[in-house]
């Protein structure tokens, strides 16, 4: 879907974003997309994109996300530094960035963990993400 611009799912999320209404995006659905979008868009827009929406969160939603990504970080911090050196932020005062570095070392190191979060939804709004990611793709195209 990440690789074509004119793809309808891309139009519908990028609506759902536009109305506000991302969070009824189905979370399978939601997932499917932020993976494509993970895998097939420009890293440096994916970059952009996470670092904006754990900015745009809520204290409680970023918390609540912060706390989804320690969880996972714990069950391999026994086997990477960095893990643990992630796994060791309190969630309480975790900041945007400390947690879009969460999601990017998930992301890159252990892709079968960020598909366990993404699945879950939750606290990292999934929807969101994937609407919000879509509306930037497309704008990105110039659509």
């Amino acid at each position: 879907m990440f690789q074509d611009p004119n793809h309808p799912d891309l139009q519908q999320l990028a609506q759902h974003h536009d109305a506000g209404t991302a969070t009824t995006i189905p979370a399978q659905q939601a997932a499917a997309a932020v993976e494509d979008f993970h895998q097939n868009a420009d890293p440096a827009i994916v970059q952009q994109v996470t670092n904006e929406h754990y900015e745009n969160m809520s204290p409680a939603q970023l918390q609540g996300a912060a706390q989804q990504f320690k969880d996972k970080l714990q069950t391999v911090a026994g086997s990477s530094p960095e893990a643990a050196q992630l796994a060791a932020i309190d969630p309480s005062t975790a900041t945007p960035q400390q947690v879009a570095e969460m999601h990017r070392f998930i992301l890159k190191n252990h892709p079968e963990l960020m598909r366990d979060v993404l699945i879950a939804g939750g606290a990292i709004a999934v929807g969101a993400l994937a609407a919000f990611a879509a509306k930037r793709y497309l704008a990105h195209h110039g659509k």
